[in-house]
């Protein structure tokens, strides 16, 4: 290495080390994640990248881009953080390789949609009426308070692109490099939007190291991070006020428990039993000895009975405000009846209301035998369609519990714009929201979350 690239080299990790203390004054809360990444000086790399490990980056671009504006490194740097803590790079092996580009340009607009709220000195701010007017029409398309690169994806997706959109999009929030993130068995990392009379070259971008062996530690590595920093970002907002409200409410999105819906289900079983034979309660040699010695008499039996866990009793509410459609409902009933019937899930008999609920009461549907369940499916009208309150289907409970046997929980389909009930009812509760219309609802502490994909609904 000549004198002039170990000057070069050295500009530019000065560069990376003033970007890292920037930060870090001015996001103590960011401290793990900005320090995890180990900076490399990366000759291939387009300014920045990362794989969740390392820092790669490119001294000469980097100095091109100080030159520009000093602060921009510090956004490239904080932009690449924020794909690892929202883990952008790992889930990058979801999508098809025709539609990583879409994915890269999703992950882009929900990090720099963050980065602009966050309005910190330290920072190159870019004000833009392009990027402002995607903000806005995703917003209003999406229907939500915050902006998932999984929710943008599905949207940009849906929208008519002529190449000419697409590279201008490309080029307003593209900022890193995503070559090392985990792309599909053989994928490679897309070439950028060319523009008419243009040459794409894949070679150009740098190709994914292969670390599929090291995915997922990286991923939970990240996963940890993020969960420590939302906690870290939570405690400083409480107690100072500032202004991270959004990127709060994005990390607690993204680190939001994701339940197994079957498995879930399993929670409000309760025991009960039926007439079977018990095999594990007796030894199978004395009844093998007395089935030899005396014949047909064995000298000791199974128990008739044995105690199970089976779904009995329990309450599911709908929304019928007018945020849920009714094939959204239909599909989480049919999700809901087919993994409790699943392996002879139900006793004999059985008692669940189905409820329909907005600002009150609208109709209570009992199913107690496939007959009826296949009635309310073919029959199912929604009634109701005002505001959301949530205390009258509890209320509504409470008067009819009298009449229920083992009433384990309730299950309350929603998009969580309602009055939650002040006291916990005695029994497990779980307000289950779909991903499209999904926000970071306050639910209180003695319910359960869970937040359902509408591609799980409707397969």
């Amino acid at each position: 290495m000549d004198i002039r690239q170990e000057k070069i080299e050295k500009i530019g990790k000065m560069i990376i080390e003033g970007a890292r203390s920037d930060l870090y004054v001015s996001m103590r809360y960011l401290d793990l994640a900005i320090f995890a990444l180990s900076p490399v000086s990366d000759g291939n790399i387009e300014i920045m990248g990362t794989d969740g490990d390392k820092l790669y980056y490119s001294s000469p671009l980097l100095i091109e881009e100080y030159g520009k504006n000093a602060k921009q490194p510090n956004r490239t740097y904080l932009h690449t953080v924020f794909h690892c803590l929202f883990r952008h790079l790992f889930n990058s092996v979801k999508y098809t390789e025709e539609d990583q580009t879409y994915w890269d340009i999703a992950c882009d607009i929900a990090v720099e949609y963050i980065i602009d709220d966050l309005n910190l000195s330290v920072l190159n701010p870019i004000v833009s009426r392009y990027r402002t007017y995607i903000y806005k029409r995703l917003s209003v398309e999406l229907d939500m308070d915050i902006l998932t690169a999984e929710a943008i994806y599905k949207t940009l997706k849906t929208w008519d692109f002529s190449d000419s959109d697409f590279k201008i999009m490309y080029k307003a929030f593209k900022t890193d490099d995503h070559g090392y993130w985990q792309r599909p068995r053989g994928g490679k990392n897309p070439p950028p939007p060319q523009s008419e009379g243009e040459d794409g070259d894949e070679g150009d971008n740098p190709t994914p190291p292969d670390k599929q062996a090291n995915a997922k530690k990286l991923d939970d590595k990240w996963k940890d991070l993020s969960e420590r920093t939302a906690a870290e970002a939570e405690h400083i907002n409480n107690q100072a006020g500032d202004s991270e409200g959004n990127l709060l409410i994005h990390l607690k999105a993204a680190n939001r428990r994701r339940y197994n819906y079957g498995e879930f289900l399993r929670r409000f079983a309760v025991y009960g039993e039926e007439v079977k034979p018990d095999p594990d309660s007796f030894d199978p040699g004395f009844y093998a000895y007395g089935l030899s010695l005396y014949g047909n008499m064995p000298i000791i039996e199974p128990l008739e009975f044995r105690e199970v866990k089976k779904v009995s009793d329990f309450i599911i509410v709908i929304d019928t405000s007018a945020s849920c459609s009714g094939e959204a409902v239909k599909g989480f009933l049919s999700q809901t009846f087919g993994i409790l019937s699943l392996r002879n899930s139900f006793f004999n008999r059985i008692k669940i209301h189905v409820i329909q609920c907005d600002n009150k009461v609208r109709r209570d549907t009992v199913i107690e035998n496939s007959e009826q369940l296949e009635k309310l499916f073919s029959d199912m009208e929604l009634e109701g369609f005002g505001g959301t309150d949530f205390r009258p289907a509890f209320e509504y409970v409470e008067e009819i519990k009298p009449s229920l046997k083992n009433l384990k929980g309730l299950i309350y389909f929603t998009d969580g714009e309602g009055i939650y009930p002040e006291k916990p009812p005695g029994y497990d509760t779980a307000f289950v929201f779909l991903k499209e219309h999904y926000y970071d609802a306050e639910v209180p502490s003695w319910a359960v979350k869970l937040i359902l994909d509408n591609e799980e609904l409707t397969r």
